[in-house]
């Protein structure tokens, strides 16, 4: 049994780790050649080339995981089947439930792995990668972000007309301070900066409106800081940042103040992060829908295999791109935008392989 159990573990990581290389090198190519008249005309340095490319295909292989892995298994089964090598197997007395078992296991710990990978080296080169994007290509300003509203525990709501990503600095910031449902402070200043060393905020050029009651003194500073307000740099960035790039920690704080601030914006947001964290499952469904197929064909079985697998496929990418949309306009919770597709291509695959057996 060990034997069979490597012999199809390791039938299908080959063919899998083959195709998936494959798909990740053409999809950087494509990326690398889009920008060809920008490479030619920026002279852009060869090794800062070669590392923007390389830091492209940790995402392209996650994309890549899922179809190549149904690709894989569909291949493997069809091939016992086509080469009529189930039938010493049948006769042997191993079950078509023991064949599949190793497959299923093998897609829960890819599936696993997948998400690590992702949080741990695909986020991490993803933002290395938009880096080296804005330094070689000059896009950034349209990483700068304007017209920000945040808020944070502490009683502080800060609007700031534009969050510079090349310099790291707030212009024309406007500090609210709160103590319960009373204002108490207002700060205008012409910018700010998270300074390090000392873990906050310092405005520059303020005028600090302090409010008692009826009455308001105003006051002139070079510099002004409240060591309370210390909220992360991140989130001025992440207005205009997919959230898919972001570390969990931050995202999830994101998510936490939209929630309270801006409902709207927050549905759309955790939709997407939703699918980042579910997109890994991609692995797992696919895998199950080849694992489910009904090879039972007399002629072209890995043909058949390959467009029966395939068309599923397509219907669930189809289905989690509707239900994406539906998730960011409101129309089907975040979760259920993420979970529905794939419970609905499950059920798909399990009706066809039922049928196909009744056949």
């Amino acid at each position: 049994m060990r034997i069979l159990t490597r012999y199809i573990i390791t039938s299908i990581m080959r063919t899998a780790f083959v195709t998936i290389l494959i798909f990740a090198l053409l999809l950087a190519a494509v990326e690398l050649f889009s920008k060809m008249d920008s490479i030619m005309h920026s002279e852009v340095p060869l090794h800062l080339l070669v590392e923007y490319t390389i830091l492209s295909i940790p995402e392209y292989m996650l994309m890549a995981a899922s179809i190549s892995l149904l690709f894989a298994v569909t291949y493997f089964l069809s091939s016992l089947s086509a080469n009529n090598e189930l039938i010493p197997l049948l006769n042997a007395g191993i079950s078509p439930l023991r064949l599949r078992l190793p497959v299923m296991v093998l897609a829960i710990i890819l599936t696993f792995l997948g998400s690590l990978f992702q949080e741990h080296a695909v986020i991490a080169a993803a933002g290395r990668h938009d880096e080296l994007e804005t330094e070689l290509f000059g896009s950034s300003s349209t990483r700068d972000t304007r017209n920000i509203v945040l808020s944070d525990e502490d009683g502080f709501l800060i609007y700031t007309r534009r969050f510079s990503e090349a310099t790291g600095e707030i212009r024309d910031p406007v500090l609210v301070q709160t103590d319960g449902d009373r204002i108490i402070r207002r700060v205008q200043a012409s910018r700010a900066r998270f300074e390090d060393d000392q873990g906050y905020w310092v405005f520059t050029d303020a005028t600090v409106y302090n409010i008692d009651g009826s009455s308001i003194t105003a006051e002139r500073r070079s510099t002004y800081s409240d060591p309370l307000f210390d909220l992360d740099p991140r989130l001025f960035r992440s207005q205009n940042t997919a959230i898919e790039t972001m570390d969990r920690d931050t995202a999830l704080d994101y998510l936490e103040r939209l929630w309270e601030s801006d409902r709207a914006t927050w549905q759309e947001k955790a939709t997407d992060y939703y699918r980042r964290v579910a997109s890994p499952l991609a692995i797992l469904t696919l895998m199950f829908i080849a694992v489910s197929m009904n090879y039972n064909f007399k002629k072209n079985v890995l043909l058949f295999s390959v467009i029966q697998s395939l068309s599923i496929a397509v219907i669930y990418y189809v289905a989690d791109m509707v239900f994406s949309i539906m998730g960011h306009q409101g129309a089907a919770s975040p979760l259920a935008a993420v979970l529905f597709p794939i419970v609905l291509t499950v059920l798909l695959s399990l009706v066809i392989s039922l049928l196909g057996r009744k056949i």
